[in-house]
């Protein structure tokens, strides 16, 4: 009997260590946060403010194609188009009980900007104005 605990130990261990080893989707658990705040946000009462604050670092979203965004957060509420030599594009994205955060101040955005490659370049979370 104490044979047999002691192989079942070893393989639970040996299971575990093989689970710690694989590799954390950052961006995957980020954009999961991310879309559940908007949902959140999107579900309170009209006039009521959410909770929502900026995530403290965005770089694992970085890279992430449009499409990801796309397949995570939904239609985004506002795009854009930036000039330069290269032009980029903007999705915003605001958290609050309706998707018009241009008419109300103080909304979180979230504002992703897309490369020539249809990726995410910079991204940056302000308050509407």
């Amino acid at each position: 009997m104490r044979k047999r605990s002691l192989s079942t130990l070893a393989l639970m261990v040996l299971l575990a260590s093989q689970a710690a080893a694989e590799p954390v989707d950052n961006c995957a658990s980020l954009l999961g946060s991310i879309s559940v705040e908007l949902r959140v946000a999107r579900g309170l009462p009209p006039g009521r403010r959410t909770t929502f604050t900026c995530p403290r670092d965005t770089s694992a979203l970085i890279g992430a194609s449009k499409q990801r965004i796309l397949n995570s957060l939904g239609t985004p509420d506002a795009t854009g188009n930036i000039g330069g030599s290269v032009p980029a594009v903007e999705w915003s994205y605001f958290f609050s009980s309706s998707a018009d955060g241009h008419g109300q101040a103080g909304i979180p955005e979230l504002v992703f900007s897309f490369d020539e490659q249809q990726q995410v370049s910079s991204i940056r979370c302000q308050r509407t104005q």
